[in-house]
């Protein structure tokens, strides 16, 4: 079944990862993805902002669904979001750096 709120070129992913993807990621845990990006000098995220990024990371690493935690259009929902964002960009990252390392 084709989902037609789809924009052209997109793709629907699935809610939950395969198995297989999972095993084939690297040991890196969400907590060491989560303090390299943190731990280091940078501007300052909300709770909500550092929320999403471990949510998106739990999400590419633990195949945990991304739950909605904040009220849609809100100053927390849109933090959040951002933070899924930079989550997924973190995760993209290291695994182009696993790759580069091998």
């Amino acid at each position: 079944m084709v989902n037609s709120t789809l924009t052209p070129g997109a793709s629907a992913a699935p809610a939950l990862l395969p198995p297989a993807v999972l095993q084939a990621t690297p040991a890196a845990t969400v907590e060491q993805l989560f303090q390299a990006a943190f731990s280091v000098p940078r501007d300052p995220r909300s709770t909500s902002y550092k929320n999403g990024v471990r949510a998106a990371l739990a999400f590419r690493i633990e195949g945990r669904r991304i739950a909605r935690l904040y009220d849609p259009a809100s100053a927390e929902d849109d933090a959040f979001y951002a933070g899924v964002a930079e989550g997924h960009a973190l995760w993209r990252r290291a695994q182009a750096e696993s790759l580069t390392t091998k």
